[in-house]
């Protein structure tokens, strides 16, 4: 009988122990997610997406710094968030020109300035070398070298001819358009890679935010007297790309596809090179 009450008060013990230990657990989760809740829901879409991309959750950085909106104080520095990511994913996807594109547009005070600055000297580096070694290849197979050495010319004191101000207007006109075109054009990319990978209920949302840039960029206006051919170029060359971008990720939706169908697939490969195209056209 003792040994009865014994079996049962251990039986009594287990489940009672088994019974704390299952409360605490459900209660340590339900603590931490509130933590979690907490931590987030009490910061901006700037900070949100600062501690995202220092966690290293690209994707979710993304779409935080894409939030920011023209009006808010830290519109700014999430651009050059924005250009740093794009510079990198850019970057380590070997594609070094679109790179130095995005990366030369981290803000000085960013702190991510320092390593936008150590990738592009990385691809100067590489660049020389491949230079070089190209160099080398050609000088094999001549019977002779030449060397030539490299003179620079100094000019001493010499004035320069007066600069036509109507010119020299035109000329900041250009440049500012070129700047705020360049802008826009990496901000609609940004979105456009996350709508590119984005589950069927989120893709609506960044198509929404592909037209919105799309209507912004429209708006930017080229108001130069003599106006530069290549920048006109660039300007049909972008708008023709984000359409083709936005039919994309639109006839994703319709066919309620994540990614790339038969149908959808013609309207990326377009995408895709007048984008290689708008790029080449940016850096002359």
């Amino acid at each position: 009988m003792d040994e009865d009450k014994i079996s049962n008060n251990y039986k009594t013990t287990g489940r009672n122990n088994r019974y704390i230990m299952a409360v605490s657990f459900l209660l340590l989760l339900f603590v931490s997610v509130i933590a979690i809740w907490y931590f987030y829901s009490g910061k901006s879409d700037y900070e949100k997406g600062t501690s995202y991309l220092k966690e290293k959750k690209i994707t979710e950085a993304l779409y935080e710094f894409q939030k920011v909106s023209p009006d808010n104080k830290d519109f700014n520095n999430a651009q050059s968030k924005i250009n740093y990511i794009n510079g990198l994913e850019s970057y380590n996807a070997g594609r070094n020109s679109e790179a130095l594109v995005f990366l030369s547009k981290v803000r000085t005070d960013d702190e991510y300035y320092h390593d936008s600055q150590l990738m592009m000297e990385k691809m100067d580096d590489d660049n020389i070398g491949s230079n070089i070694q190209s160099q080398i290849d050609s000088l094999k197979n001549k019977k002779d070298t030449v060397i030539v050495r490299k003179e620079v010319t100094v000019n001493h004191g010499t004035t320069k001819d007066p600069v036509d101000p109507a010119i020299q207007a035109d000329l900041e006109i250009t440049r500012k358009f070129v700047s705020d075109a360049s802008n826009s054009i990496s901000r609609f990319e940004s979105v456009y890679q996350s709508a590119r990978t984005a589950p069927l209920t989120t893709k609506s949302d960044y198509g929404k935010s592909m037209e919105s840039v799309d209507k912004e960029f429209g708006n930017i206006r080229y108001a130069a007297n003599n106006k530069d051919a290549g920048v006109i170029e660039l300007k049909r060359i972008a708008a023709d790309w984000m359409n083709k971008r936005i039919a994309f990720i639109r006839q994703l939706i319709s066919e309620k596809s994540v990614s790339e169908t038969n149908l959808s697939r013609p309207l990326k490969e377009e995408g895709d090179r007048l984008y290689s195209s708008m790029m080449s056209q940016l850096n002359k």
